[in-house]
């Protein structure tokens, strides 16, 4: 704990006068964005396993003989949950002589102490939340962790971006393949309205008509709806009647601080954007222990998202290696 700059100011003594909980000030905190987005699915299993089946075409003209067509094919897909955790630890003594002991108390057990619930209500619990929306659910990319050395929030998982581009990289054999939609480009605040236009007007016909988020970076939320106000068909009273909703579609503009930074959109419908879960309650509920007068704070649980059907997402980040347009029916071996 760093509390030299108050031991410079106020003293290296604790003087009982007004300082209380509502003089200790904290800057704001992200909280959870995307999961809100996304179907939650509790689980005691480590990895959510899925099937993803098709049948080909079956519909033909009437003729006597019988033709049988059409065929069912079933792939696997998996949701995998990734473990992670936060260790914390204190020593609350340092607090007591110093303006902040009114943190402090009599009390031997130190994991007691007002501080104690102060740390996790004020930074423990919003810090963990910004950190996942932040570093995990949109950019994460899972690695392992080195024994004894603690790695990074991006680590703990695989995130928005890194799943999308899995899919679209897929061969289709273990997993389908997300959609990409050509001819949108990089986002630019001065034409995203019309980037998102021509986004939803790639995808499938099918899906045009389902009630779907399309998912920006937050800044490019915003820059949408100046944009579209900027179109000069909505000389209304007010801003507030120009919504996020796209013109003439049941879809919406939804902004992602997860994808900070970031310049590709995607969409797929809420049922098939999954969050699944195990231990979920221990990412608000810790575990307080004491030894001597330290004070340790931990925590650990599972979680993961993904698709359940990648044919059902569209984006428009781009493909790592385009698939091959012609392949030979019969390649040498």
């Amino acid at each position: 704990m760093d509390i030299t700059s108050i031991i410079q100011e106020y003293g290296a003594y604790y003087e009982r006068s007004s300082q209380n909980l509502s003089r200790l000030k904290t800057l704001l905190l992200q909280g959870a964005v995307t999961t809100g987005l996304m179907t939650p699915i509790k689980t005691d299993d480590t990895i959510y396993r899925l099937g993803n089946s098709s049948i080909t075409s079956l519909l033909q003209g009437f003729q006597k003989g019988w033709t049988p067509r059409g065929s069912v094919k079933i792939i696997p897909n998996e949701i995998r949950l990734r473990h992670m955790k936060f260790d914390f630890e204190e020593t609350p003594d340092d607090l007591e002589a110093s303006w902040l002991g009114f943190l402090a108390s009599p009390d031997h057990n130190r994991k007691d102490w007002p501080f104690v619930k102060w740390l996790m209500e004020v930074h423990l619990v919003p810090k963990l939340k910004q950190e996942l929306e932040l570093n995990a659910y949109g950019k994460g990319v899972y690695s392992a962790p080195t024994p004894g050395t603690a790695n990074d929030p991006g680590d703990v998982m695989d995130g928005l971006k890194t799943l999308l581009q899995a899919g679209l990289d897929s061969d289709g054999t273990t997993q389908g393949v997300i959609n990409h939609i050509s001819g949108v480009g990089a986002l630019d605040k001065a034409t995203v309205f019309d980037q998102i236009e021509t986004f939803v007007d790639g995808i499938s016909s099918v899906y045009q008509t389902q009630a779907m988020d399309v998912c920006v970076p937050y800044e490019f939320a915003r820059a949408y709806m100046r944009d579209k106000r900027s179109q000069g068909f909505y000389d209304l009273p007010s801003d507030r009647y120009i919504t996020n909703g796209i013109d003439f579609t049941p879809q919406q503009v939804v902004g992602l601080p997860s994808l900070a930074g970031e310049t590709f959109i995607f969409a797929t419908p809420k049922s098939n954007m999954f969050h699944a879960t195990k231990k979920a309650a221990n990412k608000t509920n810790f575990k307080v222990e004491e030894l001597k007068r330290q004070v340790f704070i931990m925590s650990d649980w599972y979680e993961g998202i993904g698709f359940g059907i990648n044919e059902a997402v569209f984006t428009t980040l781009e493909p790592t290696s385009e698939p091959d347009p012609d392949p030979d029916p019969n390649p040498e071996t």
